[in-house]
């Protein structure tokens, strides 16, 4: 009775389809990163054909997630460029991929590297994680902005008081 009650699932198309597989494996490094707000750092994955077959049509793409809810995170601030479409890989072979990111938001993030291919299976194959320590920097020279708050004050007294003395003087 069993039997029939499969082949009657499997005759109607009721049976789940087999779970996609992604014939990739990513790896990313470092896996830790601590930096202050506004510091360019680079991480490399790797992308590994694990198959017995070349692959083409592989797409990476780089992602950024908050670990804060307080916090709003726009990948797009952390790199111009993260989605690489790679050439074709031949049969176990691998390619790193050169990120290259500046520290946007402060606080704890995570960074990982999404692998799938263009065609033929809708997979996709997540790194590892890059762990981020973003540290706030606090700075009082903040982008060069001292001097010039400072100088400009005295440079309109400066002119103010000659300005009054030679008023004085004509007189």
């Amino acid at each position: 009775m069993r039997a029939m009650i499969v082949a009657l699932v499997l005759a109607a198309g009721l049976a789940p389809a087999p779970a996609a597989t992604n014939p990739v494996s990513v790896r990313v490094e470092p896996t830790t990163v601590s930096t202050s707000l506004g510091q360019r750092f680079r991480l490399t994955s790797t992308v590994h054909n694990d198959s017995d077959r070349p692959v083409s049509g592989l797409v990476a793409h780089l992602n950024v997630l908050g670990l804060d809810p307080e916090v709003y995170v726009d990948p797009e601030d952390w790199s111009s460029q993260r989605t690489i479409y790679l050439d074709p890989l031949p049969a176990h072979a691998a390619t790193r991929l050169v990120w290259a990111v500046q520290a946007v938001n402060p606080g704890h993030l995570v960074i990982y590297v999404a692998v799938t291919v263009t065609h033929g299976t809708d997979a996709v194959t997540a790194s590892n994680t890059l762990r981020l320590a973003v540290a706030p920097q606090r700075t009082v020279d903040a982008s060069g902005i001292l001097p010039l708050a400072v100088a400009m004050p005295a440079a309109v007294l400066l002119l103010s008081g000659l300005a009054a003395h030679r008023h004085r003087r004509l007189r």
